[in-house]
């Protein structure tokens, strides 16, 4: 049974403000028909008012009705599993579809205690320890992670060229992390570059809590962490997805990425050209392959270190390292054009300009 609107509102402000006057028999009949002839319980009205259970248990008190003891409300509790589950439903749930007797009795609207009991009536065996541990880490964890969230992380909000960019930066320079069972990604990277820190600010500060903090190497460390709606940055592989491949806007996008993480223009002997050194000689292949589709011509990635390699820093190459290249004037010149406006670190746009003026300037020369 609802109370009208406003009875509800003046039982809420009642309930609200202990220095009113709480004796009127409408109200007090109102009460006497929803707990003792309709037998609900403190909570149940409570919830139809939209208070807690102890404002009623206090009205009950003072319109001189007395409240149930616990015997008696666990009389009014109808538990339908008691009667109706069979043994074998029961082992189901529990052995096949692994919920823990908690679950089971919040599926059943009863208390763990009834499932523990018709478990036991049934000589359905517990799990071992460790095994009731290990499947409820995933569920304890995801609850957690929702509850203990210390800094908001807003949803990606981009276009798929927003998204393809970020892919090429992430395949480039970014690592990127989830915790096994929380729903935070992860995303670091280490560099002695302010520019690059700055551009990574830039990428994520409005999605997630950004950390930098200096390493003893002279390197700083940039970490952020970031929600589940930026899952597509977990994929790391050594290809480019169909969906940027078959799109040149999106293609752009995913290259501009990729250069801003790994590419370099520079002017030598008055001379401009760009590269990218990489060991995904399969992302290498295919730029290569879509850029001479877009009528750039640039020559097949070609190995340049073999893996194993150290140099004279001491650094030691984990792969085989591939570098493709641009030198031809008017080929450079295209891709300058091509992705001027999709670079966002500001070193590499720097240099795509002194490239782009070098390239411009031999073409005045008779």
């Amino acid at each position: 049974m609802n109370p009208a609107p406003e009875m509800r509102s003046q039982i809420e402000f009642k309930c609200e403000n202990s220095s009113y006057n709480m004796s009127s028999a409408i109200f007090a009949s109102e009460l006497r028909e929803l707990y003792i002839k309709k037998q609900f319980s403190c909570r149940a009205i409570g919830k139809l008012f939209g208070v807690d259970k102890h404002k009623i248990s206090l009205l009950l008190k003072s319109y001189g009705i007395n409240l149930r003891t616990k015997q008696e409300e666990g009389k009014l509790i109808k538990h339908p599993i008691k009667y109706n589950i069979s043994k074998e439903y029961l082992e189901n749930l529990y052995w096949n579809q692994k919920l823990s007797p908690y679950q089971i009795a919040e599926k059943y609207g009863c208390s763990p205690s009834c499932i523990f009991s018709k478990m036991e009536r049934f000589e359905i065996p517990l799990r071992g320890l460790n095994e009731a541990i290990n499947l409820s880490v995933p569920r304890r964890s995801a609850t957690l992670s929702d509850v203990v969230t210390k800094y908001k992380k807003n949803d990606f909000s981009g276009t798929d060229m927003d998204k393809a960019y970020l892919l090429g930066f992430r395949l480039g320079d970014l690592n990127v992390d989830k915790n096994k069972y929380g729903k935070t990604i992860y995303v670091s990277s280490g560099t002695t570059k302010a520019e690059q820190i700055n551009l990574m600010k830039t990428l994520f500060e409005k999605y997630g809590h950004i950390n930098t903090y200096a390493l003893k190497n002279g390197c700083t460390q940039f970490c952020c962490s970031l929600n589940m709606s930026f899952d597509f940055l977990l994929r790391k592989e050594d290809s480019i997805q169909t969906w940027m491949l078959s799109n040149n806007d999106n293609f752009t996008s995913f290259l501009a990425g990729y250069i801003d993480a790994e590419g370099h223009f520079g002017v030598y002997n008055n001379f401009a050209e760009f590269s990218i050194g990489s060991y995904d000689q399969n992302i290498l292949t295919s730029i290569y392959q879509k850029l001479n589709e877009m009528d750039i011509y640039c020559a097949k990635p070609r190995l340049t270190v073999e893996k194993g390699y150290v140099d004279k820093r001491g650094v030691k190459n984990n792969g085989d390292l591939y570098r493709l290249r641009i030198t031809r004037k008017n080929d450079l010149l295209k891709l300058v054009n091509l992705i001027k406006s999709r670079i966002k670190h500001a070193k590499r746009f720097a240099d795509l300009v002194k490239a782009e003026e070098n390239l411009l300037e031999r073409n005045k020369s008779p």
